[in-house]
């Protein structure tokens, strides 16, 4: 069976081979990895329940992550934020060589019924990360880059949850009733819309060639609901 282009963008994501992940957020990235026989580690503020039984889940907040270093083959980030201390932290827990990696997702607002549900419901759609960030601590290597254009069929359901998880953070949800009038007005007779994707990765590799000896890390809170 073909891998779909969700499937190889992941791929590209970790490289070419099983990977120890650390995955910052509770995303849907993270549970296609474990799917496809990476181990993975979801850590961040929004860590809240277990929700996959191959995945350990830890709670962390701030840039400090609860890990001692060299643990990681890959950090996926889904925005790659420029602070040196942040940056550094990606570094430490990356084993040597390992890879830094993000993906950004942007939508083609010129489909008609696009620049209406923007009307709507605005936009969180986060920019691209600029691949110069990478190199700003001096931590890694010459980033790559990968961009992959798809389209999606929305059904009403489908429709929803993309306006209420792209919505501006400043919408009410009364608007998502205007969202439904959208969909019957543009989607009634096919019974789905078209979306089009337009992904964006990047990727780099570690250098931890100047970087000082390992601290202790802080403490590390392990969830599991089971």
């Amino acid at each position: 069976m073909n891998d779909s282009p969700e499937d190889r963008t992941a791929k590209w994501l970790v490289g070419d081979r099983l990977a120890c992940v650390l995955h910052l957020g509770d995303g849907s990235l993270a549970y296609q990895l474990a799917e496809q026989g990476h181990e993975v580690v979801i850590a961040g503020d929004d860590v809240t329940a277990s929700r996959h039984p191959d995945i350990q889940y830890v709670r962390s907040a701030g840039e400090r992550l609860p890990f001692l270093g060299d643990a990681f083959d890959v950090v996926i980030v889904p925005e790659l934020r420029e602070s040196p201390s942040a940056l550094a932290e990606y570094a430490r827990v990356l084993r040597p060589d390992g890879l830094l990696s993000t993906i950004s997702q942007r939508h083609d607002d010129s489909i008609p019924w696009m620049r209406k549900l923007r009307e709507i419901t605005g936009v969180r759609d986060p920019g691209a990360t600029p691949v110069d960030t990478f190199g700003a601590s001096g931590l890694f290597h010459e980033p790559e880059t990968h961009e992959l254009g798809t389209w999606e069929k929305l059904d009403l359901p489908g429709l929803m949850r993309f306006a209420q998880e792209t919505k501006h953070p400043t919408v009410g949800e009364a608007a998502l009733t205007q969202v439904r009038e959208l969909f019957m007005a543009y989607g009634a007779q096919t019974g789905f819309l078209r979306l089009r994707h337009e992904t964006v990765c990047a990727r780099a590799r570690v250098d931890k060639s100047g970087m000082s000896h390992e601290v202790e890390p802080p403490d590390t809170m392990l969830l599991d609901f089971r």
